[in-house]
């Protein structure tokens, strides 16, 4: 049985009134980091002085949800907005749809968990569990429409394009599959390194070319129509005596800018290659799993490190450095309202100044730590999932 509740609130990170709806509810290797009891529990940054405080935060409303949620940097869910409905799944295999104001709308039961969460187009849900089932399910009911067995776990977001699903799987496999039915209608793969994080790089598709990285360190660019290979380029050489100092994954979706494409991987490099023959244009060393954000001429990067940079995309200075959050474990990045908006396992919410790297702001949202990247729902509002399953919809205010 899981219940969910949400709570309404105007004050910052404060709740007023209450609305309850009871509702019955009918994975080689990879390295898999969860924050257990024997783990080192994540520091949150130190404050802010007053005076460098030039933005706060209320809470709109939060919901929580009483089902399996655990905060797991590498296997968390992704939340996914259209214009009336918020859709996210736990841990524990249940896809749901919220109101925008956060009120339960159904949940579907998988037949497994499912850590990338859903992708939304053209009226319908794709998700994939960790049993190797692709599900569509309708996003107006969440009534399924079909599903098919793809022989082992979906490690990537599906990405939709030109009427095709595809994905990447624990096995080395990236599949194009028919939108309509889950026919597959070609594969590529590639060897898989004998450790693995458990999380896969995103695909991008740009007109008839898709990019995505893979675990050895490599971004592949191929053909759209049939799969072919067009390039390859090295983005980290595995070093190290042993496997987990050579896990080289580039698990952040890649960025492509006009005739360029730009990925990052864990234990690596981030570096721009030529879009049509895969030649370096600019390499740096930097860790990271978080997908960079390219907006009006910056590439903004959250190292592993927990250091946050602005680079130029075209030659891959850096424009500045935030050091204040070196040694935190950041969960996500978005930019909203023209504000640089970072989450922490910590369970904090923090916003720079994306023109000089200064911050702004800063509030503890959770003491369970957030699991997910803000992600922007406009009017200078955002949403954040806790570690235990909390969604919170938050508003920018001045001090």
């Amino acid at each position: 049985m899981t219940y969910w509740k949400a709570s309404y609130g105007r004050g910052a990170l404060r709740a007023a009134g209450t609305l309850g709806v009871l509702v019955a509810l009918s994975g080689c290797g990879v390295w898999n980091w969860a924050f257990g009891p024997s783990a080192p529990r994540p520091q949150p940054v130190k404050a802010m002085h007053q005076e460098h405080v030039s933005v706060t935060f209320a809470t709109d409303w939060q919901a929580r949800l009483y089902g399996d949620w655990r905060l797991d940097p590498y296997n968390a869910t992704k939340i996914r907005v259209t214009d009336s409905k918020i859709y996210l799944s736990d841990d524990s295999g249940h896809l749901m749809a919220l109101s925008s104001a956060g009120r339960l709308r159904w949940v579907t039961r998988l037949d497994g968990k499912s850590p990338r969460g859903p992708t939304l187009a053209d009226g319908v849900a794709y998700i994939g569990s960790d049993r190797g089932r692709l599900y569509a399910i309708s996003a107006e009911s969440g009534k399924k429409i079909w599903d098919v067995e793809l022989g082992a776990e979906p490690t990537s977001p599906i990405t939709v394009a030109d009427h095709r699903l595809f994905l990447q799987l624990s096995n080395g496999h990236l599949l194009a599959l028919n939108a309509h039915d889950g026919a597959v209608d070609w594969t590529f793969s590639l060897p898989q390194p004998s450790l693995l994080l458990r999380r896969s790089s995103g695909i991008v598709v740009a007109g008839q070319t898709l990019y995505t990285g893979f675990a050895d360190g490599k971004l592949i660019a191929l053909n759209v129509e049939n799969g072919a290979e067009l390039w390859r380029a090295t983005v980290a050489i595995p070093h190290g005596n042993n496997e987990l100092a050579r896990m080289v994954d580039v698990a952040a979706t890649p960025v492509v800018d006009g005739d360029h494409v730009i990925a990052a991987a864990y234990q690596g490099n981030i570096a721009a290659y030529s879009s049509s023959g895969g030649e370096e244009e600019w390499s740096r060393p930097l860790s990271t799993v978080i997908t960079p954000i390219l907006q009006d001429g910056k590439l903004f990067v959250a190292g592993s490190d927990g250091q946050v940079y602005a680079m130029d995309p075209s030659s891959g200075t850096v424009e500045w450095r935030n050091s204040r959050l070196k040694g935190q474990s950041l969960s996500g990045m978005a930019l909203c309202d023209d504000k640089l908006v970072l989450s922490n396992y910590a369970g904090q919410v923090i916003t720079l100044d994306p023109q000089t790297g200064h911050r702004t702001g800063q509030e503890q949202v959770s003491s369970s730590g957030i699991q997910t990247a803000p992600v922007c729902v406009g009017k200078g509002r955002f949403l954040v999932l806790s570690g235990v399953g909390t969604l919170y919809q938050l508003q920018f205010q001045r001090p």
